[in-house]
């Protein structure tokens, strides 16, 4: 039997979200949602609305037609971004250096991951 529209969403969430080797807390906060809510979705506990799906979508840097079409692999989608491409047509945010490393020192010691992240999508390559 065919799962339903609800279970194959949340699959393909929780597949496309490992899949960039994130915790539901980054996707949480690059959707501006609550981390609960992300893993409620992702075990198919809620009938969630466009406009979620729509921020998680953009969130994992796809479109929604690749998030709902549950006939495409997730493994056939292209794999995210590399680092140093840009995705956005944003103007620069110009932040002084000492205020930025401030701002990183606090931010890292509890969340490195999401850190890391941000850090990707500028451009910025971070090697351990």
């Amino acid at each position: 039997m065919k799962a339903n529209a609800r279970k194959r969403l949340a699959q393909r969430v929780r597949l496309m979200r490992t899949r960039r080797g994130w915790s539901q807390e980054v996707l949480a906060e690059l959707s501006g949602l609550n981390r609960s809510y992300i893993g409620a979705v992702e075990r198919a506990e809620h009938n969630i609305g466009l406009d979620n799906i729509e921020r998680i979508a953009e969130a994992l840097e796809t479109g929604l037609p690749e998030l709902l079409d549950s006939a495409t692999p997730v493994a056939a989608i292209p794999p995210p971004p590399k680092a140093g491409t840009h995705t956005t047509a944003q103007s620069p945010v110009i932040v002084h250096r000492k205020i930025f490393l401030e701002l990183l020192r606090q931010c890292g010691e509890t969340h490195r991951e999401l850190v890391l992240v941000y850090l990707e999508r500028c451009g910025v390559t971070v090697r351990d």
